[in-house]
């Protein structure tokens, strides 16, 4: 996820409240209107965020620590 390096921490942060308002079902349209931003920009980013933490989620602790042990037996 190279958000950070592609994306303006501003961004990143209306993204998250985006999510956070589709979420509790509010409707904060009216607000992201004012502040005169590219909702598909925003939209996008969203979309990004939960893309990475719905991946994240397939990474159970017993593979990463199966991983480590191939790791450490592999010279």
């Amino acid at each position: 996820m190279d958000l950070i390096l592609i994306h303006p921490p501003f961004l990143i942060t209306l993204a998250c409240i985006y999510i956070a308002s589709v979420h509790k079902e509010k409707d904060i349209r009216t607000w992201f209107e004012e502040l005169s931003v590219d909702m598909n920009i925003v939209k996008n980013i969203a979309m990004e965020i939960l893309d990475f933490y719905e991946n994240h989620r397939l990474f159970t602790e017993e593979r990463v620590h199966a991983a480590f042990n191939k790791l450490a037996t592999n010279p």
